[in-house]
């Protein structure tokens, strides 16, 4: 091919037909610049499939995640429910049972107080994502609005986790002094019936609704984005 316009041009000077090799050399040029813009739209092309197929990846793996996170919220929000329904009657023992006939029972409660839900998410997936560089690559804003909320979301519950953690541990001391292990014996019912001991459980009823309450909204958060992924992926 470029023999041939090589010949054109030697035939065109040849015969010294300088106005026609002045066209001919336009139109060239030309044709070398739309070759060059096709190359480039070409490569800009491929550019852009290969970074949409890189898009796709990052959204499956994140929809992955989330479909964890969403599995492991709703089995730590099933174990608080049952934890916050075991202190609420704990709480309604001490308050109705004078004659502490269910000192027993309240015993069983209160060495209860030393399980709870944990949720700990040490990175969040927005905060990954923006380690390895591959936020630019969701094109889909919305998605990245939501996922830095939810990672907000979650450092709120694993903030609350380590005040349960606290009290937790706060509240062990006294439950060696009122309750023998093993064999399990209320030594002391007088002190499981008091009001300081009462404040104890009303401060795990109010840490375990607060989070009832983070739980069910980052289940929603969660949700709403995969939902929003899975529109991305089809």
């Amino acid at each position: 091919m470029i023999n041939f316009f090589r010949k054109i041009r030697q035939s065109l000077l040849t015969e010294n037909k300088f106005g026609k090799y002045l066209i001919y050399a336009v139109g060239e040029i030309i044709l070398v610049v739309i070759g060059i813009l096709i190359a480039i739209s070409i490569n800009n092309w491929k550019e852009s499939l290969e970074l949409k197929t890189i898009e796709r990846q990052v959204y499956n793996d994140v929809l992955q995640e989330l479909r964890t996170d969403l599995a492991e919220i709703q089995d730590k929000h099933r174990d608080n429910q049952n934890h916050l329904s075991r202190f609420h009657y704990g709480s309604e023992i001490i308050l109705n049972d004078s004659q502490m006939k269910l000192a027993d029972t309240l015993g069983l409660i209160a060495m209860e107080l030393t399980q709870f839900s944990d949720f700990n998410k040490n990175k969040t997936t927005y905060d990954a994502l923006a380690e390895s560089g591959k936020l630019e690559l969701i094109t889909n804003k919305n998605i990245l609005r939501q996922l830095q909320q939810l990672g907000n979301h979650y450092n709120y519950i694993n903030r609350l986790e380590k005040n349960n953690e606290q009290v937790m541990y706060m509240t062990i001391p006294k439950l060696f002094d009122y309750i023998r292990m093993n064999p399990f014996k209320v030594i002391k019912p007088e002190e499981l019936y008091s009001y300081q001991f009462h404040n104890t459980i009303e401060a795990f009823i109010h840490i375990g609704e607060e989070k009832d309450r983070l739980y069910e909204q980052a289940k929603k958060n969660l949700d709403n984005l995969i939902v929003l992924l899975e529109k991305e992926l089809e």
